[in-house]
């Protein structure tokens, strides 16, 4: 009887384990989470993961919210990409030397367009640096950047006020581009024709992704429906859907860890009590051989009267998990151009 209970519970939480696959979200090639982090391999010169990052919190989550809206609202639009990098020094290197560092680590813009810009703000240095792609070379000259620095940004800095003086500059920067239309290459022409391939490419990624929690699933339902029956299997799908529920706010690593260790609890008491699950054994057989047809199909071939009385409960806890849309360049170069200034 324990060891017919205990293969119940493994499917569940097996189940539970699978179940967490439906989190999976697939995306184009942009899909990575949006998180301002330093790489341990280039502490100075970070990846940047978003188009405002602010690496000495001198934005209030507000204030980079409104920003990056902005941007991704302009790119959409446009196809420009502005980013905007606010450290507290540049370390060994100029500004201008850091911003083209970190232009090219990010490849800010769109490939074969190189239409990308950066605005890299160092508070402890009192130094800004506009770093502007080849594409936009003719559009935002070395002259122009240096006038939105000297009127529109340095002024409100000088005041402490960082938001209002990099918000100025994304404005005067958003102006000078949507005065030009900006060229399209042949490879953007042939992404748009190849574009629906594509997304049904896409899609049906999606489907493989899936494969590997779909066919263990397949197969640990089947060997629940033989040995606990419909009435099992309906069961063991319920509690993993009613699971799945009461958790959907809890990290994927969250529920996988879980499972592991909760099987792993089940094995280890399985094999403590492995001379009481002899015994059972036994005892089911005798009772198997007299069984109806109809009651090994709806039950499984382990019913009896007592293993269907037991019952397991559990609960979980964990931090909620948060992830937001994703941002990266577009492999754009920077042009070498653009202009700096201090307060």
């Amino acid at each position: 009887m324990i060891r017919s209970v205990t293969i119940k519970i493994l499917f569940f939480a097996y189940l539970l384990v699978c179940t967490v696959g439906i989190h999976l979200k697939i995306g184009n090639s942009h899909s990575i989470f949006i998180i301002e982090e330093w790489k341990a391999e280039d502490q100075i010169i970070p990846l940047l993961r978003a188009p405002i990052t602010d690496a000495t919190s001198t934005l209030t989550k507000e204030q980079k919210a409104q920003l990056t809206n902005r941007l991704i609202s302009f790119e959409t639009e446009k196809g420009s990409q502005i980013a905007v990098l606010i450290v507290g020094s540049t370390g060994e290197w100029t500004i201008q030397e850091y911003a083209v560092k970190a232009f090219e680590k990010t490849k800010l813009g769109r490939k074969g367009i190189d239409d990308g810009i950066l605005i890299v703000v160092a508070i402890q240095d009192h130094q800004t640096k506009i770093e502007v792609g080849y594409g936009l070379e003719g559009t935002i000259p070395d002259v122009t950047a240096k006038r939105i620095i000297e009127e529109f940004m340095i002024p409100k800095f000088r005041e402490g006020n960082y938001f209002q003086g990099i918000s100025d500059g994304i404005d005067a920067i958003v102006a000078k581009i949507n005065e030009e239309e900006l060229p399209k290459t042949n490879i953007s022409r042939i992404a748009e024709e190849k574009f629906p391939a594509l997304e049904q490419r896409i899609d049906f990624d999606k489907y493989i992704v899936f494969m590997p929690v779909l066919i263990p699933v397949a197969i640990f339902a089947t060997a629940t429906l033989i040995v606990s029956g419909i009435v099992g299997l309906i069961i063991l799908i319920g509690v993993g859907f009613f699971f799945n529920l009461l958790t959907i706010s809890i990290s994927i690593i969250f529920k996988i860890c879980f499972a592991i260790l909760f099987i792993a609890f089940i094995l280890i008491m399985n094999k403590i009590k492995s001379k009481t699950t002899n015994k059972s054994k036994n005892v089911r057989k005798s009772k198997n051989a007299s069984k109806p047809f109809w009651r090994i199909i709806l039950f499984g071939y382990n019913y009896n009267s007592s293993a269907w009385s037991s019952s397991s409960s559990w609960g979980s806890s964990g931090s909620s998990s948060s992830g937001g849309s994703s941002w990266s360049g577009g492999g754009g170069s920077s042009g070498g151009g653009g202009a700096s200034g201090s307060w």
